[in-house]
């Protein structure tokens, strides 16, 4: 088993900073004040300013984490304090751990594994030496996964977990919080966080499904987005006719907790602002069915079966 094999194309340089929505001159100052996480290349200014910016996934989610930063006046040294955090490994809730059952942990790792994986996965697992594969699958490319950074992006793309970065400072020192409404963590406990901190602390918050969604609303993102895998073969049917005027009706089935059914139509217009949340629902995975009757009346009916339908008790 290889990584690559659930991210095959995440990690490439692909996206013009342009789509972003920022000045070449902004991100070059950026650069110089070490905000961003790449090798420092002895280049001069001239060169800079000549070459075409790509980036991956994780660069534009850290750009527009920047630039709602910057948006505050947050200052440099602030930033920079928060991207070595999220640039950092991934430390494992100890606590949480030690409380849970092997079992427990076991299921919970192989809810997320694609089924053909699922057999040869499992016993490593129990016997505790699926650690020692990290040393194979890891390269200099990938390890991204295992930072903070990647670990929010698996949270929202893979988990369906929105996240947010909670931002304090204290003595003088930068702290970041990973808020997250984890199903393995109650509403009350989340609440509570949230209510402390406003209480108690000042700090900045940066929700992370909203700058991820970006890049789905965003029509223009579309070509980058299937390159990346992050629409499946059903999506992109969508996508192509939302492009290509080729739909003249969208149902979209939503389950939320509580048992509630969200049936949300779109019979009009779906080229703008229809659209925008078509593409968002359809990345972020959060559907349970879409139908898309086409103006042939051919339909297309696809369900997103990570989708859990919560009971009211």
């Amino acid at each position: 088993m290889n990584i690559y094999d659930f991210y095959p194309k995440i990690f490439e340089k692909q996206i013009p900073l342009n789509l972003l929505d920022i000045p070449s001159r902004n991100y070059l100052h950026w650069k110089k004040e070490n905000l961003l996480n790449a090798v420092q290349e002895n280049k001069s200014d001239t060169i800079d300013k000549r070459e075409r910016v790509l980036l991956n996934v994780f660069d534009a989610l850290w750009l527009s984490i920047i630039k709602q930063l910057r948006e505050f006046n947050v200052d440099f040294p602030t930033i920079r304090a928060v991207k070595d955090i999220l640039y950092s490994n991934i430390e494992l809730n100890q606590d949480k751990l030690d409380s849970t059952s092997k079992d427990e942990f076991v299921n919970s790792i192989l809810k997320y594994i694609p089924d053909e994986y699922k057999e040869v996965i499992k016993p490593l697992l129990l016997d505790g030496s699926f650690l020692t594969l990290f040393d194979k699958i890891i390269d200099k490319k990938n390890i991204i996964l295992f930072k903070n950074i990647g670990g929010i992006l698996s949270d929202i793309l893979i988990r369906e977990i929105s996240v947010s970065l909670i931002i304090k400072k204290s003595n003088g020192f930068v702290e970041v919080e990973f808020l997250k409404n984890d199903s393995s963590d109650s509403y009350n406990n989340i609440a509570k966080k949230i209510s402390n901190s406003i209480i108690k602390d000042t700090f900045i918050n940066v929700p992370m499904v909203p700058l991820i969604a970006k890049m789905f609303e965003n029509s223009n993102f579309d070509k980058y987005n299937l390159q990346f895998d992050l629409f499946n073969q059903n999506e992109k049917k969508i996508i192509d006719a939302l492009n290509e005027d080729l739909c003249k009706e969208i149902k979209v089935t939503k389950h939320l907790s509580g048992d509630i059914t969200l049936n949300l139509t779109f019979e009009k217009d779906v080229k703008n602002q229809h659209a925008k949340e078509v593409r968002k629902i359809l990345g972020l995975k959060q559907y349970e069915k879409i139908e898309l009757v086409y103006r042939n009346d051919k339909h297309l009916v696809i369900n997103n079966t990570r989708k859990e339908i919560l009971k009211r008790e």
